[in-house]
């Protein structure tokens, strides 16, 4: 009988420290969420999971629609979400509007199209630096055509796969990939359409000044700053992620095959369908067709035999069903916190802590709610809500100490463009993050965002107190402005501040409600509220007609069946 000696028991890997400070800060977030306080339950779970979810994908390599879905899982068995929400988040408009422009954008790429429409620049031969400032410009451009950041970066794509599939250096792939989100982004201030917020701000503006922005006046000021902002994010990105000696390298001349004649017409069939798409989004305040339809209509009719050669499950497989799943995911976080408060709860605590020294000086107001509105999507993560939180919840209060409301208002909805610091924290982050070929991840982000904020937020304060003033004034030169009484300005800081104890819970909805009230009577009416709350055209009087005129008409309509009434 031999003896047989046991292999030594390896030693269990000891955690890492980041291991560790991530475990520590989850598990204070869920004791904060546990400990008692003025919060109710559903805000308390939607704060500390959607606190979880920034460390888990800032913090961990796990990927992010997996921490994005377990979050709404969390959600929904906190009893924050339900059920029926969860599944009926897939039929939000954003999610059709996605999956047909990734149909749109393969039926193009297996056209040609997208080659065709960048061979331009590719042919000149241009050093990367100036080539990159040049797309910086075209991809600013589109913001005065295409309403959606969204919908911008889902048509780009194919043409950001266009320009890496013929660099001479993989490394330039990933400044590339990154310069199309942030200029999206950062240039949507340009253009009253560039973003569905700027039309609850422009409206928020002529309801407390009487000031009305249309397409050419929001264009005058939001213009500089925002070209200024995307060529600052531009310059940044050539310089943290672009090698110096590719920087002025020249990129070499690449000249594209004329494709045949049977393909060229199908590329202007296709280059038809898609200025009809565009052409019916900036007309939609006419016939009143969504987005999201008029991009589901264009993309069936691209996958009929005159447009493409493939089959329609062949096109189908284009679609990023993972990308989809996180939208979707993204866009239940920030309905949580939407619908619980808990936003507005931050906001009425961020507003209480500034100091009253300082709720006079306009530089120290201008300064603090740039910050704020820089830093909201952080916790906010879809742009429309951080405008519907920011506007009413801090830029109005702050106007109420004595500010002008609609520069207030310009600095909130502006800061609100930057949004990189994650990909949760914006729709084309997370596209061209998540896409083929994309080449950058969530430090890469972190990289960018850090010199990024502090720039941006400096031409926040910067045209806040420089040149915004001075154009308003000129706009108001021209029609005189209409001041909303301070009560209104300063009742929403009443509601939002913190919780007041019980005692004074039925005075502050008393509040809240006036404020509605008021709000809602200075709101103009919409087309269809105006024709209903028009009074009604008299109609004119019609002579009353005698019974025996009424008994001729149908004894005429009776005559051919060989009926008569008759009546004695």
């Amino acid at each position: 009988m031999t003896a047989r000696t046991l292999a030594p028991i390896p030693a269990l890997p000891l955690p890492r420290r980041r291991h560790v400070v991530l475990a520590a800060l989850a598990g204070l977030i869920v004791a904060a969420a546990c400990l008692p306080g003025a919060l109710t339950q559903p805000p308390r779970v939607a704060l500390a999971v959607s606190a979880l979810a920034i460390l888990g994908w800032v913090g961990t390599r796990v990927p992010e629609s997996l921490v994005a879905l377990a979050a709404v899982l969390a959600l929904v068995l906190g009893g924050v979400l339900s059920e029926a929400q969860l599944f009926a988040a897939l039929g939000n408009e954003l999610i059709w509007l996605l999956l047909s422009a990734f149909v749109i954008a393969a039926v193009a790429k297996e056209a040609g199209l997208t080659e065709r429409l960048v061979a331009p620049l590719l042919r000149r031969g241009m050093r990367f630096a100036p080539f990159a400032l040049v797309l910086t410009l075209a991809i600013a451009a589109t913001a005065f055509v295409l309403p959606s950041t969204s919908g911008r970066a889902a048509l780009l794509l194919p043409v950001f796969a266009a320009i890496t599939a013929v660099l001479p250096d993989p490394r330039l792939a990933r400044p590339l990939a990154l310069l199309f989100p942030t200029v999206i982004l950062l240039s949507a201030g340009a253009s009253l359409i560039g973003a569905g917020a700027h039309l609850l701000a422009a409206e928020a503006i002529r309801s407390a000044t009487g000031l009305h922005l249309g397409y050419l006046g929001w264009a005058a000021l939001g213009l500089p700053f925002s070209l200024a902002a995307s060529l600052a994010g531009a310059g940044l990105i050539l310089w943290l992620f672009v090698p110096r000696a590719a920087l002025m390298a020249p990129l070499p001349r690449i000249e594209t095959p004329m494709p045949d004649a049977a393909t060229r017409r199908r590329q202007r069939r296709i280059g038809m369908v898609l200025a009809l798409v565009v052409g019916l989004w900036l007309t939609a305040d006419l016939h009143g067709i969504g987005m999201a339809l008029v991009a589901l209509a264009g993309a069936l009719l691209l996958l009929t035999p005159p447009f493409t050669r493939r089959k329609p499950k062949e096109i189908f497989r284009a679609v990023d069903v993972e990308l989809l799943l996180y939208m979707a995911a993204t866009v239940l976080i920030a309905e949580a916190m939407t619908a619980t408060g808990a936003d507005r709860w931050l906001a009425g605590h961020a507003l209480s802590a500034l100091p009253p020294s300082l709720a006079g000086s306009l530089p120290a107001v201008v300064a603090l709610l740039a910050v704020v509105a820089v830093a909201a999507h952080l916790a906010i993560t879809s742009r429309s809500a951080r405008a519907a939180v920011l506007i009413p919840a801090v830029a109005l209060p702050l106007a109420g100490l004595g500010h002008d409301p609609a520069l207030l208002i310009l600095v909130a909805i502006m800061g609100t463009g930057f949004c990189q610091s994650m990909m949760a924290s914006a729709k084309p982050v997370a596209i061209f993050g998540n896409a083929e070929g994309a080449g950058f991840v969530q430090a890469d982000l972190m990289r960018l965002a850090l010199p990024l904020a502090p720039l941006v937020a400096a031409l926040l304060i910067g045209f806040a107190l420089l040149v915004w003033p001075a154009q308003l004034q000129m706009m108001r030169a021209e029609a005189p402005p209409r001041l909303v009484p301070a009560a209104m300005l300063v009742a929403p800081a009443v509601a939002l501040s913190p919780p007041a104890p019980p005692a004074a819970a039925e005075a502050e909805a008393a509040t809240e409600t006036a404020t509605k009230t008021a709000m809602e009577a200075a709101r103009p009416l919409s087309r269809p509220e105006r024709r209903l709350a028009a009074p009604a055209r008299p109609r004119k009087a019609q002579p009353q007609r005698r019974p025996a005129q009424e008994l001729q008409e149908l004894n005429r309509i009776l005559r051919p069946v060989g009926f008569r009434i008759i009546i004695r």
